[in-house]
């Protein structure tokens, strides 16, 4: 478990909270507090009895009360919804005192502590900031998670199924837990981060495991040598606000959040609310976790079927464009590839900067080396012309660009292509068919 100073060098929007020094009501060893906000969640930390407490559902409105779990040196020791008045906390004190078999003293004045720690930190929300001395200057690690991509906040990336945005999303993933550029023109901003991936779309993890080790395999990395985990989260079609608590108080651990996709994290319609309702019901779960969000989404039919038109909207209310703080727009073109593999460019189009202006596309493109049986195959990611660009003004993609090389120094037919490049006579054979196609050169297929 990484500590909040870790995670506050970690994470550049992570708001220092300073851990609170609470004296006990006795006068026994004063108890140290440290208290992290996850979500509607508190965790507090009392030492030096080692004890912590998990504060969930904290309710101040009318009487004080709380779903707490305690724990005691990683050992659960029981969970219970208790009010927080001056009896619930006696009592708290004295079950964990009984279940630890540890010192009743200790036990009272840990939980009095961590208590009004809770206190305190919940009549600190919402403090109001002058804003004619607030801080200027950029945070540390400044204002991305990878720079142009994802900014400190929420991010949505929207295009039609099929598109590959899934993979996209961990390739970006595995930039940030490698601290490497996978996507060029993607870099991510200061030390390797983990990530926690919501996967709501075929959340089986053996599929995104090969996928991850594919795009590894393509940077000439080990997916097991990357600095810091990329954990899939199983969301098994539960929408986004009912699992918020639970993703909140994982995210503390994390420097970014993958949510995969918007529209499997919605919540269903009923007659109690509408469309604007369902929608902002989601944008309040992404706000919990208060870490940096991408977010996988799709738009409306009408759009996705002339994408080439269309302004790349989420489908759903205006509330999604509204609460995202930037947003990218997909498209997409295949190029003509050898058998088993694929080439595939893309260009992604800035429609939304909440904090500047907008930023110029990225352009890039895939090539898939596909894999068969337990072998996942390899995905590398190249710099490439903008999918506007006519097809014969793409770049060729790296199997192409070899055969091209190699025919220049002398293998004009198929058998020393072969022999060139260390491939079937076959595949040989349909490069160069690819190449004459190209009219990058010439002869015939029979040559």
């Amino acid at each position: 478990m990484r500590t909040a100073a870790e995670l506050d060098a970690m994470i550049p929007d992570a708001r220092p909270r300073p851990a609170p020094r609470v004296n006990g009501p006795s006068s026994g060893a004063e108890p140290l507090v440290s208290l992290q906000r996850l979500g509607p969640s508190y965790r507090v930390d009392v030492r030096p009895l080692g004890a912590r407490f998990l504060f969930r559902d904290v309710r101040t409105d009318r009487e004080l009360a709380a779903d707490v779990a305690v724990s005691i040196g990683g050992r659960h020791l029981f969970r219970t919804t208790a009010t927080l008045s001056l009896t619930g906390r006696d009592r708290i004190g004295k079950t964990a005192a009984d279940l630890s078999r540890g010192d009743a003293a200790a036990w009272r004045l840990a939980t009095f502590a961590a208590v009004e720690a809770i206190l305190e930190a919940e009549e600190q929300l919402g403090a109001p900031v002058d804003l004619r001395t607030a801080a200027l200057a950029l945070p540390a690690g400044g204002l991305h998670v990878a720079r142009p991509l994802w900014p400190v906040g929420s991010v949505v990336l929207t295009s039609p199924g099929d598109a590959g945005k899934s993979t996209m999303a961990r390739a970006v993933a595995v930039s940030l837990a490698g601290g490497t550029v996978v996507i060029p023109g993607i870099e991510p901003v200061g030390r390797p981060r983990p990530v926690l991936y919501v996967a709501a779309e075929d959340p089986v993890a053996y599929w995104h495991g090969r996928s991850v080790d594919a795009i590894c395999r393509g940077i000439g990395m080990n997916r097991r040598d990357l600095a810091e985990p990329i954990e899939l989260f199983d969301a098994r079609g539960r929408p986004l606000h009912r699992i918020a608590r639970a993703i909140a108080e994982r995210a503390a651990d994390f420097g970014a959040v993958i949510l995969d996709s918007q529209q499997a994290l919605l919540a269903q319609l009923d007659a109690s609310g509408g469309i604007r309702d369902r929608d902002s019901l989601f944008w309040h779960a992404v706000d919990q976790s208060e870490r940096p969000t991408f977010i996988i989404a799709h738009p409306n039919r009408a759009d996705a079927r002339d994408w080439s038109k269309a302004d790349g909207r989420i489908a759903g209310s205006e509330v999604n464009r509204d609460r995202s703080r930037m947003a990218w727009r997909a498209t997409w073109r295949d190029e003509p590839a050898v058998v088993g593999t694929s080439f595939r460019r893309y260009t992604l189009a800035n429609t939304k900067n909440n904090h500047g202006p907008k930023e110029p596309p990225l352009a890039f493109a895939a090539a898939w080396q596909f894999g068969y049986g337990d072998d996942p195959g390899v995905l590398a990611f190249t710099a490439a012309a903008p999918v506007t660009a006519e097809p014969s003004e793409a770049p060729l993609s790296p199997p192409l660009a070899a055969a091209l090389a190699a025919y220049a120094a002398g293998a004009t037919s198929k058998a020393p292509l072969a022999e060139a490049l260390g491939i079937p006579v076959n595949t040989a054979k349909s490069r160069l068919r690819l190449l004459r196609e190209r009219g990058l050169i010439g002869g015939s297929d029979d040559e």
